[in-house]
């Protein structure tokens, strides 16, 4: 395959023209959740703002310009850390899964479960494209790299998806006909293959794309504006409805709102592919653009059309270089760059993708070794673990060495848990594993300690609430229940007496004492009980949480309204003032060393972040955390987790729990 070089970089330069002015005029109506009529003017892409749809891509070049297509996920999750400073959603999930040493592809589903379907990877995917002019194949491989940072699944799908569909834009040029051929990258069942394909035959049925927007929403709809089913459900329509046009088909997809920015991105840049900078240039009058960073990186300039030459540049190289499908006519030398690769490299494999660790519960997993060299080499590993955790199995001497044939793998199968049960036990635990030998080198991964919380509960009441004074002067109680003014209320009110319960409404269940009391191994206690209502024994168990995300469903077998506490011994590792982000779909009280921080008395469905509390104060050493959750009816869920800031920030994973 072959295609001019001039052609392939007006391309380019029109991809991320068509990123960066059309992303632009989405942004400010980012998460606008229902549709507009909003009339383009010209203000509205006069200055350029900083996206991270564009951020991420450029620290990705910079990695590969490093690497070259022998790039890891991990290599690309790595750069993010250091020159990313902000962390969204997902971006702060997978920060601080790499902060704990827990890499792709578990860095984009551990602890994930709200945000693993979202926007964040599918936007990335021109990048891989411009790579790989043509090659939809290795273009959808990259993009797979990139997805499993901070997603899985669909939203993976999505990105290669995308991919494709942009790699083939370089040889074809009607949209409706690209929109199909990408689908050969992702499999038949995946959701994105049924969204294309439902969204192709609506916009076939339907008169505009406001009625399309109906039956995706209908079909695909989220309460998450950054979600990615509806969102490239919307920009698929944007494409078709757009006859072509860039500008066009940017309005139409910020004038279905949502996550704005990203669907309008995406489809300005396959648009820029198709058209060429040249031709939309001569279009509208755009003049040569500078783009925003919001990270570091280091490029020769700010101009859009410079970054485009680099990646065109960069992909004649890989062409030349690399095995490739394609060659550039009258591109400029391919000569000037020597990639960095490790000689050894290495991945974890946690046993059914479980990368946790608790008083009694171990982690088995594989470390697998690759020689990335044409020569065998013979290395000796050591494993150096942190404080309260071991290797459940002892190594002999000779385990150690290890003899690795040129770009062949060897693995180690571990056992990794808990020295002592009893003692403080981190979330972060971070193991050096330290190769000497032909090479010298050192890596690092991680297990998560599980978070340890004490239950007490379930605590509910009757209706209405009885005690034995009131029932002993009663001849039944039917002369407890509510005066009636029908029949039809009267019987109401038996059968809520006989078939109903009521969440306990008091706050002085337990005092902090009695909840942080030593533990007794699943002892039943009084407590002190609220006005109205019998005292009556409780439940007290340990509980090991995996994630930040927990539900009520599984503390207990009892059905029905009611309160729980959990109770937590939390270690700092020093005085802090830090933020808290709770998740919440049932009313709940939040305390933080006897004083209490927030509550919430509502219902709300549930996301990663529905509350967050600024200023708590953290000593150093232990503090007593107590939540007291109310589930209202069957859903109830909830989340926890402590951060830097209030939004976009960096998670903590420094704390430590242990057994009350």
């Amino acid at each position: 395959m072959t295609v001019d070089y001039s052609v392939f970089l007006d391309k380019v330069k029109g991809c991320f023209l068509g990123k960066t002015v059309i992303g632009t005029l989405g942004a400010p109506f980012e998460g606008v959740k229902m549709p507009m009529e909003m009339p383009f003017k010209p203000e509205m892409v006069d200055t350029m703002l900083p996206n991270d749809d564009l951020d991420l891509q450029v620290i990705w070049l910079e990695v590969v310009e490093r690497k070259g297509l022998s790039f890891t996920s991990y290599d690309l999750l790595e750069a993010f850390c250091k020159n990313c400073s902000y962390s969204p959603g997902e971006y702060a999930i997978m920060r601080k899964n790499f902060e704990k040493g827990i890499y792709p592809p578990y860095s984009g589903s551990f602890c994930n479960d709200f945000y693993k379907g979202g926007m964040g990877c599918p936007i990335r995917s021109e990048i891989w494209a411009c790579l790989s002019p043509g090659n939809a194949v290795q273009a959808a491989m990259l993009a797979g790299r990139d997805g499993i940072l901070d997603h899985e699944g669909a939203s993976v799908d999505a990105e290669k998806y995308f991919a494709a569909v942009e790699s083939f834009a370089f040889f074809e040029s009607d949209v409706k006909t690209l929109l199909k051929m990408g689908l050969c990258a992702v499999p038949r069942d995946s959701k994105v293959y049924e969204l294309v394909e439902f969204v192709l035959a609506e916009c076939e049925k339907r008169d505009g794309i406001k009625d399309v927007l109906t039956e995706i929403l209908y079909r695909y709809g989220h309460p998450d504006c950054t979600n990615m089913l509806q969102n490239i459900g919307i920009t698929l329509a944007a494409l078709v409805f757009g006859e072509g046009d860039i500008l066009k088909t940017g309005m139409l997809a910020l004038n279905c709102g949502f996550d704005t920015d990203c669907t309008c991105a995406s489809a300005g840049a396959l648009l820029g592919i198709v058209l060429g900078e040249k031709k939309i240039r001569e279009q509208y009058g755009w003049k040569d653009i500078k783009y925003v960073l919001g990270v570091k990186a280091h490029r020769r300039s700010d101009l859009v059309s410079d970054l485009a030459e680099d990646v065109a540049r960069l992909a004649v190289f890989l062409s030349v270089n690399e095995e490739s499908n394609i060659i550039f006519k009258d591109a400029p030398p391919a000569i000037g760059r020597v990639f960095d690769n490790d000689p050894v490299t290495f991945c974890v494999q946690y046993d059914r993708g479980d990368p946790t660790v608790g008083p009694y519960k171990n982690c088995a997993l594989k470390v697998i070794f690759e020689n990335k060299t044409d020569e065998p080499l013979v290395v000796m590993t050591d494993f150096v673990l942190p404080e309260n955790i071991e290797l459940k199995e002892e190594r002999i001497a000779g385990d150690a060495y290890k003899r690795i044939m040129p770009h062949d793998t060897i693995e180690e199968v571990l056992e990794i848990g808990v020295a002592d049960p009893l003692a403080v036990i981190y979330e972060q635990n971070n193991i050096a594993v330290k190769v000497t030998g032909d090479v010298e080198c050192e890596f690092r991964f991680g297990v998560s300690g599980n978070k340890i919380w004490r239950l007490t509960g379930p605590v509910w009441s009757t209706v209405p609430a009885t005690n034995e004074e009131i029932l002993s002067k009663v001849p039944s109680y039917w002369h407890v229940l509510p005066p009636a003014r029908t029949e039809a209320e009267s019987v109401d009110n038996v059968r809520r007496f006989h078939l109903n319960f009521a969440r306990d409404t008091e706050t002085d269940i337990f005092t902090e004492e009695e909840l942080f009391a030593p533990s007794e191994g699943g002892r039943e206690f009084h407590g002190s009980g609220g006005k109205g209502i019998i005292a009556r024994p409780y439940k007290v168990r340990t509980l090991e949480i995996p994630e930040d995300s927990f539900t009520m469903d599984g503390f207990y077998g009892f059905k029905g309204p009611c309160v729980a506490y959990l109770s937590q011994i939390l270690v700092a590792p020093e005085d802090m003032t830090v933020y808290a982000q709770l998740g919440y779909s049932s009313p709940f009280k939040f305390f933080v060393n006897g004083e209490l921080v927030g509550e919430r008395h509502d219902a709300d469905t549930w996301d990663a972040e529905n509350a967050h509390f600024a200023g708590i104060h953290l000593k150093k050493g232990e503090n007593r955390i107590v939540l007291r959750l109310a589930r209202l009816n069957a859903d109830a869920k909830y989340s926890l987790v402590f951060s830097k800031g209030a939004t976009c920030s960096t998670h903590y994973c420094c704390f430590g729990t242990r057994i009350i």
